[in-house]
């Protein structure tokens, strides 16, 4: 895995496999199953296209600099992204959604929304609207996994009963990493 993003945040239980590339990633949120060879912060403009040339030979030992500005990724919790996925830069991933094997998402991808294709189009929803509303609301993924594993997860909706009966006490205090260019470092 590469990593080139400034400063990089990740929740807790969120996995990322081999050859990915991360580049101007700010943060991804908890529980995300992020598959192998996915390319995550493409730049949308990594050649200048009003320049004479696209060729770097412009920028390459001259006086000219050539260094757009590139705008953050943000992807929320319990984000799936299928291997070999493309996300271009400035996209917010919104929680709960579903990036296909090899789609190119070049805009914003609303919560609970399974996205697929070249260019990513909505392909449908996890749930109801009204069921997502509920689950961005419950903030499921602030409860302690070991809490978590005793609910009927294969059943949103009584899940969601039962996490409006759970204490405060049951929210986990899960630690997060940081990745920026000087190191690594573990914060709750």
């Amino acid at each position: 895995m590469v990593i080139e993003s400034k400063k990089l945040e990740i929740g807790a239980h969120t996995y990322i496999r081999s050859d990915c590339f991360l580049s101007a990633v700010s943060s991804i949120g908890r529980f995300c199953s992020i598959s192998s060879s996915c390319f995550i912060g493409q730049q949308k403009s990594s050649h200048p296209l009003d320049w004479l040339s696209s060729h770097p030979f412009q920028y390459t030992d001259t006086a000219l600099v050539y260094d757009p500005e590139v705008a953050d990724i943000t992807i929320g919790h319990d984000v799936w992204i299928g291997h070999s996925a493309m996300i271009l830069e400035g996209v917010t991933i919104g929680t709960g959604a579903v990036i296909a094997t090899r789609a190119l998402v070049a805009h914003d991808v609303p919560p609970y929304a399974i996205v697929a294709g070249t260019p990513a189009k909505i392909v449908r929803y996890r749930h109801t609207p009204e069921l997502i509303e509920a689950l961005i609301n419950s903030k499921w993924w602030d409860v302690d996994v070991e809490v978590l594993k005793t609910l009927p997860l294969n059943d949103p909706q009584a899940t969601l009963a039962l996490l409006d009966t759970l204490q405060k006490e049951n929210r986990a205090n899960y630690q997060q990493i940081e990745i920026t260019r000087k190191g690594c470092s573990v914060s709750s």
